[in-house]
């Protein structure tokens, strides 16, 4: 017996360091973090300034450590381009939050985002994303916060979200989502954390999601039910506050049809001609109040100007924070970069109105030589528009042209020149040719309006690009 144990310890001492080594080969590390991001950048982002030479990527930018293993990546608005190909985010599998937005990513997720155990926060928002959302999103427990907004995803909501019990923000407007909504009892949403508006969703708003305020369903033009109109064909109770229990049942009951036909002909007489007096005023307040505003429009020669408010939600303070969860990478970059303001929804009337007052007053836009002349004031009039930025001089519109072209309208404000001074200053805008410089096409002046028609550049603001 003796002899047989000395004859197999070291068959097992060799055998302990073989499994040793084995899962030392397969056991993830911060090297394959390394060659994982690296795929990344070659794919997708060029540009990204990280170094290869560098033992570690802990240093480089938007990427965060923690434990021997990155932990964080914050790539906001950083020019990334393209597919980002499958295996990536399945090696680094001790990634708690990954911020893609706003850059140009397209295509389908990769399905290698389920291998992300420990995920929190998912932002990919302002990309070209497309395809359905990948059910491997769904098994990842740990999630907190996702937004997908601003893509091109399509198919219906998958039911499985209700998989993600700690869900507490779920974005997802201006996609291409259809069919109804799903049941979704997710109890840490709260106003503000769910959007679904601008999509082509159809259906009535489930009972579970119907606090959550109408701006998180505005757009979809098939959805109905609290808290946007009811269905066709669904009754309403007008008197929500009547009971016929204790104290009202066949009695009380008898009692109310008694008070009915208690009503003479001239009492009901007297309700009708009630009413209609009631229209007749109503009617002449508003013939009165329409002749006082086209009155004072003929005295100042303008239309006014009116301010509407954005239909959709504000990812404004949804981005605030989510920018607060993202806070390790510096918040006042990530806060710069998530301002939803600038790339707000679109406030259409107020351009309509600056295009309008400017054909009332009978002038062109003034193309500059070499300039396309594919549109005129007209279109820009029909154009729909949104609210890329306001600053010192003014406000800043993406106009969309009835043939599909996208220029970028600047409607100053504050502006007291006569045309001649103007028509000089803006020539010389327009000569100066930079690569950094975006081109001035067009102006247009009048006393009321002057404008700046330039070329759209799709890829963000400048506040994104430098952060």
């Amino acid at each position: 017996m003796a002899s047989t144990a000395t004859l197999l310890r070291p068959l097992l001492l060799v055998l302990f360091l073989l499994l040793c080594g084995f899962f030392e080969l397969v056991k993830p590390d911060l090297a394959g973090d390394k060659a994982a991001l690296l795929t990344l950048r070659s794919a997708v982002g060029r540009f990204l300034p990280w170094n290869q030479s560098d033992s570690t990527p802990c240093a480089w930018q938007g990427v965060e450590c923690g434990g021997g293993r990155v932990t964080a990546l914050h790539l906001p608005g950083l020019g990334l381009m393209g597919v980002i190909p499958s295996g990536v985010f399945g090696a680094l599998t001790a990634v708690r939050t990954v911020s893609l937005r706003f850059n140009a990513l397209s295509g389908p997720l990769p399905s290698d985002f389920g291998q992300l155990a420990d995920l929190r926060n998912l932002y990919l928002q302002q990309n070209h994303f497309s395809g359905p959302i990948p059910p491997g999103l769904f098994g990842l427990q740990k999630l907190v916060r996702v937004n997908l907004a601003a893509n091109n995803f399509s198919g219906e909501i998958p039911p499985a979200f209700n998989n993600l019990t700690r869900l507490a923000t779920l974005i997802l407007d201006t996609n291409e989502l259809s069919g109804s909504i799903p049941d979704l009892n997710l109890t840490n949403l709260a106003v503000g954390q769910f959007n679904v508006s601008f999509n082509r969703l159809n259906g009535t708003i489930p009972t579970s999601l119907s606090r959550l305020g109408a701006e998180s369903f505005a757009g979809n033009l098939a959805l109905c039910g609290n808290p946007l109109p009811p269905c066709p064909g669904v009754a309403i109770n007008p008197f929500p506050n009547s009971t016929t229990g204790s104290g009202g049942g066949e009695n009380g009951n008898a009692g109310q049809g008694k008070r009915h036909r208690k009503l003479s002909g001239a009492a009901i007489a007297g309700i009708v001609i009630a009413c209609a007096v009631a229209v007749v005023v109503l009617v002449y307040i508003c013939l009165m109040c329409v002749g006082k505003k086209q009155s004072n429009r003929r005295k100042t020669g303008a239309i006014d100007m009116a301010a509407v408010k954005p239909p959709p939600p504000d990812p404004v303070g949804l981005d605030k924070s989510l920018d607060a969860e993202e806070g390790n990478v510096g918040g006042a970059a990530a806060a710069a970069t998530g301002l939803k303001e600038e790339y707000g929804v679109a406030e259409k009337a107020e351009v309509a109105a600056a295009a309008a007052a400017a054909a009332a007053g009978g002038k062109k836009l003034v193309f500059f030589p070499g300039s396309r002349r594919g549109f005129d004031l007209e279109d820009l009039l029909r154009a729909s528009a949104e609210v890329l930025g306001k600053g010192t001089f003014g406000t800043a519109y993406k106009a969309v042209l009835e043939g599909g072209s996208v220029v970028a309208v600047k409607r100053l404000k504050d502006v007291s020149m006569n045309q001649r001074d103007f028509g000089e200053q803006i020539d010389k805008i327009g000569s100066m040719v930079h690569r950094n410089l975006v081109p001035l096409r067009a102006y247009y002046y009048s006393k009321e309006e002057k404008l700046l028609v330039y070329d759209y550049m799709s890829m963000g603001s400048l506040s994104a690009l430098l952060h």
